[in-house]
């Protein structure tokens, strides 16, 4: 018979003199290794290290009690092979947020932190960050305005959709395009051990546009096109408005889109767990040191979305005579009040440090919708009413809804100096139930209310106005610096 098999020694980490694989300087920023810096330690045999990663001082390899290492500094370094599986990625686990048990990890900690007093102290710890924005929005929706169609086609199927007619302006997506802005981000820490601070933030996306503008003598045709609900001779049908065709009328037609997105925020930030140790980083690349935060914030929130679309016509008539000055402006804005509530986790490695942010808001958004049209004849005095714009949808509607928006931040540094670092982030927002000025548009037009209406006026009251909430997002990239004391 064979000698029975004694179970396998299970293998253990030795721990040799060992180098220092990373450590934070004097302000709390940690900082790459440094030959310069080492600690050393006797020799200890035959004792389990939990999750330690242990570096010879030639070599910088982690040593187990049967010979075997992962060289950290060479070709071989990682988690390749299987006998350094384990070795390389030591998280070490989450700390507490006492006074005693929370890392600072990259913050600067000032001796005379801020805390309340008497007479007027001023905060002695804080950040200030600004930040390029250039990001994408959900594009407008809106429906045809201005029309085009080819020479010789007849007046009464000019500019007219479905029969043969080239829309200008309208029909599609706008504003989809990148458009720029900026971030400010300010807060101030209320404890030496950086565990409670106060925040701000204000961002600002500026009015971003999108514009047409055509004239002609009557050689092109231009109209703006609808939908006919009370022709004079048989069913609703699609009809035009001629703006330029010749031997009949002449003139100008603008149109114009408009965007911008602001909003700002206070929050209180409470951090609720650290971590520092030895990790692999990337790919369980090289050993090296790194520190968390995690942080809980609670606050207040407001953004708001303006838009409009503006339609403006100037015509002279040829057969007959006359001048007309003719616009519509349809205008919304949405107004969000609520509480937000997020969690942000910052991880610092060497130089380098990664932050993400998940924020909800929930409250109440306040929407309006403004419509305005008006008709001037021969220099007269102003009629109420343009084409798309009557007395039947004209003045200020309004109404309140419950919002929520969800917000994501990814953000990239580097450490350039003890207090100030390069970003590059990432943000993705999204915000339900709001008003465009597109989706609020009516086609439907009964022309006995074109200025100077009908007497008696008969037919429908069109257009017309009914709330269409939908729902909006934006995002894009941010390029910018923080600054802390």
């Amino acid at each position: 018979m064979d000698a029975p098999v004694e179970p396998a020694t299970p293998r253990r980490k030795v721990k040799t003199p060992v180098q220092q694989v990373g450590h934070a300087s004097s302000r709390g920023i940690p900082v790459p290794p440094s030959d310069s810096m080492s600690i050393i330690d006797p020799p200890i045999h035959h004792e389990t290290l939990d999750g330690q990663v242990i570096l010879s001082p030639m070599q910088g390899e982690v040593i187990y009690e049967d010979g075997s290492s992962c060289d950290s500094m060479g070709s071989s370094c990682g988690c390749g092979e299987t006998s350094c599986s384990g070795g390389c990625d030591s998280m070490g686990s989450c700390g507490g947020c006492g006074s005693a048990g929370c890392s600072t990890c990259g913050e600067l900690v000032s001796p005379a932190a801020w805390r309340p007093c008497v007479t007027l102290c001023l905060p002695q710890d804080g950040w200030f960050s600004a930040e390029y924005l250039m990001w994408f929005q959900d594009g407008m929706e809106l429906p045809p305005l201005v029309t085009t169609s080819i020479p010789g086609t007849s007046a009464t199927d000019a500019g007219v959709l479905g029969r043969g007619a080239q829309t200008l302006f309208g029909g599609d997506r706008v504003l989809d395009d990148a458009f720029d802005g900026y971030r400010l981000d300010f807060g101030v820490w209320l404890d030496r051990g950086h565990t409670l601070s106060i925040s701000g933030e204000y961002f600002q996306i500026g009015e971003e546009s999108e514009s047409f503008s055509r004239t002609s003598s009557g050689s092109t045709i231009l109209a703006r096109p609808f939908f006919n609900v009370n022709p004079t001779t048989g069913p609703a049908r699609e009809d035009s408005e001629l703006v330029s065709y010749d031997g009949i009328v002449s003139g100008n037609v603008s149109a114009r889109a408009t965007s911008e997105l602001m909003g700002a925020g206070m929050h209180l930030n409470f951090l609720r767990c650290c971590s520092e140790g030895c990790t692999s980083g990337l790919f369980c690349g090289c050993p090296g040191h790194y520190c968390s935060r995690q942080e809980a914030l609670i606050g207040y929130r407001y953004v708001q979305l303006d838009e409009s679309v503006s339609v403006t016509e100037s015509l002279r008539g040829i057969d007959p005579a006359a001048t007309f000055n003719i616009a519509d402006r349809f205008e919304t804005r949405n107004q969000f009040n609520g509480i937000d509530l997020g969690w942000k986790y910052r991880r610092t490695r060497g130089y380098w440090s990664f932050e993400s942010l998940l924020r909800l808001a929930v409250g109440n958004t306040k929407q309006s919708v403004r419509i305005n049209g008006a008709t001037t004849i021969d220099g007269g005095a102003p009629l109420v009413g343009g084409l798309l714009a009557q007395r039947t949808n004209i003045g200020n509607h309004e109404q309140d809804e419950f919002s929520v928006i969800p917000q994501l931040d990814l953000k990239l540094g580097y450490q350039l100096t003890d207090h100030f670092r390069a970003t590059l982030g990432y943000t993705f927002l999204y915000w339900s139930n709001v008003v465009r000025p597109g989706d609020h548009i009516d086609r439907d037009v009964n022309p006995a209310l074109l200025p100077p209406e009908s007497d008696p006026f008969t037919g429908a009251n069109r257009p017309g106005f009914d709330f269409d909430t939908t729902d909006y997002w934006a995002q894009g990239l941010s390029i910018g610096g923080e600054y802390r004391w």
